[in-house]
């Protein structure tokens, strides 16, 4: 009986904080529905835009900070050993229209270029 009774005046004494604090003690009832209504409408889209968006936006800061503190090697290595072999060299020269075997060795060339 304690407990409720002083969990219920923490409870007035924390309404009361919140309608001084915001001077809602001024208003009717149906201003004071309007005004909460519009501010759990306004927190509910922030908590919700918050929960979507928040974890897309952290992980693509983590990437830029990861980019400028690493840098780019990583990436870059990666794509020179798949694109310098000498199948997808053949398939490029292919596809621009090379048919030689000569042409394949300048495919390469510029390819370990970049």
């Amino acid at each position: 009986m304690l407990y409720t009774s002083s969990l219920f005046r923490w409870l007035q004494r924390k309404r009361y904080q919140y309608e001084v604090t915001f001077s809602l003690y001024m208003l009717t009832p149906t201003e004071k529905l309007i005004f909460n209504s519009f501010l759990v409408l306004f927190l509910s889209m922030i908590i919700i835009a918050g929960s979507l968006y928040l974890p897309e936006h952290v992980s693509t800061i983590m990437r830029r900070a990861w980019f400028y503190w690493a840098g780019d090697e990583a990436v870059a290595t990666g794509t020179k050993s798949v694109l310098s072999s000498t199948s997808v060299a053949r398939s490029i020269a292919r596809d621009a229209g090379y048919g030689g075997a000569s042409r394949t060795e300048d495919v390469l060339e510029r390819l370990g270029s970049l």
